[in-house]
């Protein structure tokens, strides 16, 4: 199921307004909103903390994905399956690095602002289909990398508020 569904969204990569949309999404439309989410905070709220909250989830997040990809060892579709994909990544398939850390992003967003955090997940859900068509991951992987960025984003919005409550952050907020 993970190979039929990875090859149906592969086959789209043919069409040329889909290949180069999903490589901007994959590329370039993912850093642009990893800047905003921590620029978002600031704007919003004048909330410093907040700001680096964002980029410490986001980091953590991609840590994380990147210890996990070390354990699992599950090579990229391309290589598996001997394909030339849109863009080359290294390294392992398993959870997609840059899903888990939008899916993260995408939860503490939402916890400053509802509208700006359902874009961030309408914009996590492109990442992951842009990910599969240029042929970098499975289906499973970008999932797996959804399940554990929501993960992360509820750990770091419970510790957040956890600690929030310590009179030095509330000094600097």
């Amino acid at each position: 199921m993970n190979i039929s569904l990875f090859n149906f969204f592969f086959s789209l990569s043919t069409n040329h307004v889909v290949a180069w949309s999903s490589l901007f999404v994959s590329n370039i439309l993912t850093y642009i909103l990893i800047i905003l989410a921590i620029i978002i905070p600031i704007l919003i709220r004048r909330d410093y903390i907040y700001s680096i909250l964002v980029f410490c989830s986001g980091a953590g997040a991609w840590i994380i994905a990147y210890f996990i990809k070390n354990i699992f060892l599950i090579p990229r579709p391309f290589v598996t399956l001997h394909l030339v994909p849109l863009f080359t990544e290294t390294g392992f398939s398993f959870p997609s690095s840059h899903v888990t850390v939008m899916a993260t992003l995408s939860v503490v967003i939402w916890n400053i602002n509802r509208k700006l955090g359902v874009v961030f997940f309408v914009s996590t859900i492109l990442v992951a289909f842009s990910r599969i068509i240029i042929g970098v991951h499975y289906p499973l992987d970008v999932l797996a990398g959804i399940c554990f960025g929501v993960l992360i984003g509820l750990c770091v919005l419970w510790f957040y508020r956890k600690t929030h409550q310590l009179a030095f952050l509330r000094k600097y907020s």
